[in-house]
Parts: structure tokens; sequence; C-alpha cells
């Protein structure tokens, strides 16, 4: 009984390796299998590439092939313009006699429209001309009439000032000041008596009298400015006339102060005093 159990053991052994061989040899063959199934894969996409390559090749060719045809198609109808040109300047040196007349139309018709506005443009001009010559001679005319208006004016006030009496610049006859003082000094009362002088032989002459400050502010004086300073002068040197020289006042028709607002010289340090004055005018 104990044999027994020994010999299954040994038959499933050997039936353990006999499948294990099998297994095996199913195995290589499924690979085997496989293997020449990718090779047939592998040649038919060989094939494929090739077909596809030889088709491109076609239509490669068949393209130069309609682009040469083009080129052909191009070539001919240059050529059949070129002989229709040609025909045609054939044909028409025929006509020679035909165009040249016909540009000798032209031409003269041309040359006539050419001469009508040559004509019409020398009628403007003309007509151009005669009217500027026409406002030319109108200016002068009106040129020549206020130049007479005026000449008669200028007669008529050469005429009215015969009838004036003659004037003359008048004589000035200056009296100077010291600083906001109205005194006169000794070289003053000499240039006043002569200015008396001249007053007494011209018994028509009109007298002025005017008085003038320098521009320096007045402080500390009566005089609150220098129009009053300047009036106060003027005054001072009228009184002198009438009474130390014997000039009648009423000869003396003004006596005015113009404060510094007529110098004769700059109001600087060195020739302010110039305008501290009294100028006595005579006027014949």
């Amino acid at each position: 009984m104990r044999k027994a159990p020994l010999f299954m053991m040994v038959i499933c052994l050997l039936l353990s390796f006999v499948l294990m061989s099998c297994g095996g040899f199913v195995k290589k063959d499924e690979l085997e299998k496989q293997l020449s199934g990718q090779k047939m894969d592998l040649e038919q996409k060989v094939q494929l590439a090739q077909d596809s390559a030889a088709t491109a090749n076609d239509k490669a060719e068949k393209a130069l092939l309609a682009t040469n045809g083009i080129d052909k198609m191009k070539e001919d109808i240059l050529a059949s313009v070129d002989n229709k040109i040609d025909s045609a300047m054939v044909s028409s040196k025929g006509d020679t006699d035909k165009y040249s007349a016909e540009f000798q139309r032209i031409a003269q018709e041309a040359s006539s429209k050419a001469v009508a506005e040559a004509n019409a443009n020398a009628m403007a001009e003309d007509e151009k001309v005669k009217m500027m010559a026409k406002e030319a001679a109108d200016k002068a005319m009106n040129a020549a009439m206020e130049a007479d208006k005026r000449a008669q004016e200028a007669e008529k006030q050469a005429e009215l000032a015969k009838q004036l009496p003659v004037t003359s610049e008048p004589t000035v006859f200056t009296v100077y000041f010291d600083p906001g003082k109205i005194n006169i000094k000794a070289e003053g009362e000499a240039e006043l008596e002569k200015a008396a002088s001249m007053i007494k032989e011209n018994p028509n002459a009109v007298i002025k009298v005017e008085g003038n400050a320098d521009n320096t502010p007045v402080v500390r004086s009566k005089y609150r400015n220098n129009w009053l300073l300047s009036q106060a002068r003027a005054d001072a040197v009228k009184k002198y006339l009438v009474e130390k020289l014997g000039i009648p006042e009423d000869r003396i028709k003004q006596s005015v102060g113009n404060a510094d607002y007529k110098p004769t010289a700059p109001n600087d340090k060195k020739s302010k005093w110039e305008n501290r004055r009294v100028e006595v005018l005579i006027i014949r």
C-alpha cells in the first residue's frame, strides 16, 4: 500500500515534466508565428511606401509636362501676336498717302485753331492795354486836379500870410537863482536892465515872464513845491522890471511858473543850476 503513493508521485512528476515541455513548445510556436506576422506587416509597409513614391514621381512628371505645355502655349501666343503686328505694319505701308493726308488735315486744323486763339488773345490784350491806359489817364487827371487844388490853396494861404504881421523868434534874457531862493543877484539885475532897454525900444513887442526850477524837492521853505517856487521867481522878476526899471505892468502879458517841467540842461549836480532860472521873452 506504501508503493502506491510513491508510484502516484512518480507519475505526477512525469506528467508535470511533459506538460512543462509541451508548454515550452507552444510558446515557441506562438513566438515564431508573431515574428512571421510582424515581418509580413513590415514588408507590406515597405511595399506601400514604394508604391507611394512611384505615384509621387508620376505626378511630378505630369506637372513638369503641364508646365512645359504652358510655356509652349505662351510662346505660341507671342508668336501669333508678333505675326499680327507684322501684318498690320505691312498693310499700313500701303496706305502712306492716306495717312499723310490725314496728318496734314490734323496739322492744318491745329494751326488754324492756334492762329484763332492767338488773335483772340491779342484782341483781349489790346482791350486790356486800352483799359489800363484809360485808368492811368484818369489817375493822372485826378492827380493834376488835386495838385491844382493844392496850389490854389497854397496861393490863398500865401496871400493871407502877407496880411499878417511879421514875427521872429523871441529874444530871451535869462536870470539865474540859488537853490530854493527867489532873490535876484547882481548878474541877474544886469541882465534885466538889458531886457528893459529892448522892451522900451519896441513898444509893440509882447512880453512874457516864465519861471523855472530844478527837480530838487522843496524842503523847509514857505514854497511847498517847485510850482510855487517857480511862480515866485517869475513874480519877483516882473516886480523888478515894473518897480525898478520902469516897465509898465500892462506891457507884461504873462507871468507863469513851469516848475521843473521845462529844463534846459540835465538835472545833475553839474548842470542843474541852469534850470533854476527866469526867462524874459520879448516877442516882436
